[in-house]
């Protein structure tokens, strides 16, 4: 192909064009699912899936094996109600619902009082238990030893008391209150004395108890009782419309769940007996009892017309009122004559406060008479004052003497005038406080009176009411008194040697659905975090590119790539190579000279083992083929030929230092040479942009059959991509467990350049099947 020179640099812009901007329509992975791929993933999942079902089969058998069993004992009720208001020749009344019934019933027997009762009758302290390796069990009916207590400190209720028997004599006692461990030795059948508690035990001759066992004893105190059969017991209805329910009771002890729905329904029944016999009590104990509550009430409201008389000295309310208005405006009248004077003693502190001074004019009903007689006494001294000043001057001793007597004046009556105002405002306080009473009073008058008039009326009432009670409101009350309810048990306490839970076959069929979900769970997560490829069926899902074929996996000795198909031609690597070839004949048939271009996304990916080996393939078939390294970063290709020196090749060339001829080296193999990328050139890129370059590949095409340029990945530098553009097929290779399925993404991107539409995918060291043989696109045929 002869390119312009700055036809490499559009490709470089047009492929990094496509890295930021990714069409769509090559960039985005199929959402659909990927059947080969999830089969993929089932068939590897099949040993974990195995796993899963196996572990949790264990675990439902060591759960069925180490859980305790949960005993139900259950008994049925029924509710008959009989109404008796017939026998009194009354008539009868609307009785309550079937439903309200069976509710107050039920109600009645899940009481904290009735759990009292059941726990008074049935004997659960103490509890004993045996010691086992994982569980304990509690032995109800028959216990190792019999236990006697008084208890002297709460504080040993609900602890564990260990009983290790010595001998069948005697035994050691522990347990532990308050993290203080208490320990002793006793004998059977004596009484033992601590501060906590004083017992006595005594062994279960029906137990063959060897030396050194293990149990314990615990006393609940009746709280904890209560709470244990409060959280046990269930009463459910069965039938609303036959007024039955039942009574169940769970415990891990089946005997002690039957005796305890016995005892209930015992109790139960006796409690309805009682309540029979009280409600004919009731029939004659409910008239007295109204009979003297109303007449109660009639003595209340007779004591409160006395008490209210004698409080409030009258009867006439209305008066009351009357006077305390009156009252009240005559303390307002009071306190405005207070103000009046309080403001003539601002105006008279004010006079005084002023000089000159000024006469003091007296006012009979304003000040009192003290004051009165000041002002006269002040007016003359201050007039003998002016007089002297008219014959004195102001520093002589006379007129000082006279001044200095006024002055005192005026200070003592300002005194006095203080005081006074302070007396006016003690008695307009008193009055302020006096009229409050006064409006409380009135106000509490009018409710009073209120309350005073409804006692009447409800007097008035409940006399009625004393009267008719014997005629009509008794008569109503002993119908339905006279109702009662009676109980029938139609199932006694059951007695089932079969455990409610656990259940085996629910157990089993958890673990089975549940190894299913997680199954599903595991594959799920396996399949969205499989992000490798695996066969060419991915490959086809995930890209329209051609594929030529899939090289199995070899074993390298070392981490270099290794011409193999001249030692082993009979191995399945050589075999699935000489496919490719084919594949590769019919891509481009009818050419003298071809050129092949291998790259992939990054390094280790088999790019050169695959290069090497199919042009050894092809130069065992008679083409003299060539191999060019152009990875002129981290050269490959002089390794694979076993060559230690790389110092003359393909920058030699294309800086102009080397001549092809000498660069050409040959190989063991016949109609195979090689070129090495020779010294690490700084600028790689532009080397192959050198119009240099296409001389060396025009030359070459015409000294071989096949020239196989290896070069750098695509997916780190685009030096591969100007390279590509030289080739006549550019091979794009991909390792099978190692590459991510976005590699394949590059591979898209490169189709998107619209340069290279030819391009094939190799791959490569699959451990599947897929060496089969074809190509194409989305059509190729394998051996699988």
């Amino acid at each position: 192909h002869d390119y312009p020179l700055n036809f490499g640099v559009k490709i470089m812009v047009q492929f990094n064009q496509n890295i930021g901007n990714n069409p769509p329509a090559l960039e985005e992975e199929n959402h659909d699912i990927d059947w080969i791929k999830l089969r993929l993933i089932l068939r590897k999942g099949i040993p974990w899936f195995i796993t899963i079902f196996v572990l949790l089969i264990l675990v439902a058998a060591l759960y069925l094996r180490y859980t305790k069993p949960m005993y139900q004992s259950n008994s049925e009720i029924k509710l008959d109600q009989e109404d008796q208001s017939n026998v009194l020749g009354l008539p009868q009344y609307e009785q309550s619902s079937n439903m309200g019934l069976l509710s107050s019933e039920m109600e009645i027997i899940q009481s904290r009082l009735f759990f009292n009762k059941v726990v008074e009758t049935v004997n659960l302290n103490p509890q004993y238990f045996t010691y086992g390796n994982i569980l304990d069990d509690e032995k109800y009916l028959n216990p190792p030893f019999k236990v006697s207590y008084k208890i002297l400190n709460a504080s040993i209720y609900n602890i564990p008391i260990d009983v290790i028997v010595i001998n069948q004599k005697t035994f050691q006692l522990n347990y532990t209150v308050r993290e203080k461990e208490y320990s002793l030795n006793a004998r059977f059948e004596d009484s033992v004395k601590t501060e906590l508690i004083n017992l006595k035990i005594e062994l279960n001759e029906s137990w063959a108890i060897e030396d050194g066992s293990r149990f314990y004893f615990r006393i609940n105190s009746r709280e904890v009782l209560i709470n244990y059969v409060e959280s046990n017991l269930s009463v459910e209805p069965l039938n609303f419309q036959a007024n039955t329910f039942q009574i169940s009771f769970t415990d891990h002890n089946l005997n002690k769940a039957h005796a305890l729905v016995s005892a209930i329904d015992t109790l139960y029944y006796n409690y309805s007996l009682q309540e029979k016999t009280k409600a004919n009590r009731n029939k004659i104990d409910y008239l007295d009892k109204q009979l003297e509550e109303t007449e109660k009430k009639l003595d209340n409201f007779e004591t409160y017309f006395e008490d209210f008389t004698i409080d409030n000295k009258t009867v006439d309310l209305n008066e009351d009122v009357r006077r305390t208005v009156d009252a009240i405006n005559g303390l307002d009248s009071q306190r405005i004559k207070i103000d009046n004077k309080l403001s003539e003693l601002e105006l008279l502190q004010a006079k005084l406060s002023k000089t000159p001074y000024e006469n003091l004019t007296p006012k009979v009903n304003v000040y009192p008479n003290y004051l009165n007689r000041a002002f006269d006494e002040f007016n003359l001294l201050k007039n003998d004052l002016q007089k002297l000043g008219l014959s004195y001057k102001e520093n002589t001793y006379t007129f000082k003497s006279r001044q200095k007597e006024v002055e005192l004046m005026r200070a003592d009556i300002l005194a006095e005038v203080n005081d006074y105002k302070q007396d006016l405002q003690k008695q307009k306080s008193n009055l302020v406080t006096t009229k409050q009473q006064l409006r409380r009073q009135l106000i509490s008058l009018p409710s009073k009176n209120t309350e005073y008039n409804k006692s009447k009326r409800f007097y008035s009432v409940y006399e009625e009411m004393y009267l008719s009670l014997m005629q009509s409101k008794n008569e109503f009350e002993i119908a339905i008194a006279g109702s009662i309810t009676k109980i029938k048990i139609l199932s006694p306490a059951s007695l089932s040697n079969t455990p409610i839970y656990p259940v085996p076959l629910f157990a089993y069929a958890t673990a089975v659905i549940l190894s299913i979900v997680l199954s599903f769970l595991f594959a799920g997560v396996m399949y969205l975090a499989h992000n490798k490829i695996q066969s060419l069926h991915e490959i086809e899902f995930l890209t329209t590119a051609t594929t030529l074929g899939a090289v199995p996996k070899h074993n390298l000795n070392g981490k270099v790539a290794k011409i193999i198909v001249d030692k082993h031609p009979k191995s399945a690597v050589s075999e699935a190579l000489r496919s490719i070839r084919t594949n590769i004949e019919f891509m481009i048939p009818d050419k003298d000279s071809k050129v092949l271009s291998v790259t992939s996304t990054i390094g280790s990916e088999g790019k050169t083992f695959i290069s090497t080996n199919l042009g050894a393939l092809l130069a065992m078939a008679g083409k003299k083929t060539v191999i060019v390294d152009l990875d002129l970063r981290k050269p490959k290709i002089h390794l694979a030929f076993e060559q230690k020196e790389n110092a003359n090749g393909v920058s030699s060339i294309l800086i102009g230092k080397g001549k092809i001829e000498e660069c050409i080296q040959n190989s063991t193999i016949q109609n195979l040479d090689f070129i090495t990328a020779g010294a690490i050139p700084p600028n790689p890129s532009e080397l192959i942009l050198r119009k240099e370059f296409g001389e060396m590949i025009e030359n070459l095409k015409l000294k071989y059959e096949v020239v196989i340029l290896d070069t750098p990945p695509v997916g780190l530098v685009t030096d591969g991509l100007l390279a590509m553009q030289k080739a006549d097929l550019p091979l794009y290779v991909i390792k099978a467990d190692f590459s991510k399925r976005s590699f394949v993404q590059n591979v898209n991107r490169v189709l998107a350049t619209g340069q290279f539409n030819n391009l094939s995918i190799i791959l490569n060291a699959t451990t599947t099947s897929e060496t089969g043989y074809g190509y194409g696109k989305k059509s190729a045929y394998y051996e699988t």
